[in-house]
């Protein structure tokens, strides 16, 4: 059984979120932590590559969320339902017809096995010493349980990453989506 963290998929369309004057922008991590109920429609404007229109894409907005199409979307509130997960509507400057989402998972788990892990620590600002980054993760095994989550690093909410399980991986191979791409990051 593997757990897998969602990276960037080369050779693939890119989404970038852009502001009122046409600028590159990023949400705030903030905005991915909890489920809103109306969330804002976001401005996307899509950087073209030779591979093409993916049903996953590359989203330059924020770490831990992607770009999906509908066949994706729907896909997952077929297998899943919409529970702790959300979808934030999209339109694309320059590609009106694309129905897009960004997908967002908001339930984080505390499934980092840190004294077990090997992270990199620094002194926040009050002096405290923190995890900036996780080199080589090791999940319990209750992660296995799940098919997608975010997790904690101690007590802070980490939005770097979506994790995915086997299933989730599985489940997007036997609809033939494309764009999803994985790097195993832990086995058992």
């Amino acid at each position: 059984m593997n757990i897998w963290k969602v990276i960037k998929n080369e050779g693939y369309n890119n989404a970038f979120l852009i502001d009122s004057n046409g600028k590159q922008r990023f949400d705030k991590d903030s905005d991915y932590m909890e489920i809103n109920d109306s969330p804002h429609l976001r401005t996307l404007r899509i950087e073209f590559a030779e591979k093409g229109f993916p049903d996953i894409m590359n989203y330059w907005g924020t770490n831990g969320a992607i770009i999906v199409n509908s066949k994706v979307k729907d896909l997952i509130e077929q297998c899943y339902g919409t529970s702790s997960i959300q979808f934030l509507p999209c339109v694309c400057t320059n590609c009106q017809n694309s129905k897009l989402w960004v997908w967002n998972v908001c339930e984080y788990h505390n499934l980092l096995d840190i004294d077990n892990s090997i992270c990199d620590r620094i002194h926040n600002l009050q002096g405290k010493e923190v995890i900036k980054s996780v080199e080589k993760y090791v999940f319990r095994k209750e992660a296995f349980m799940l098919d997608f989550f975010k997790i904690y690093l101690e007590e802070r909410k980490y939005t770097t990453y979506l994790f995915v399980t086997d299933r989730f991986k599985k489940i997007m191979e036997e609809n033939n989506v494309t764009g999803l791409s994985l790097e195993k990051v832990y086995s058992i």
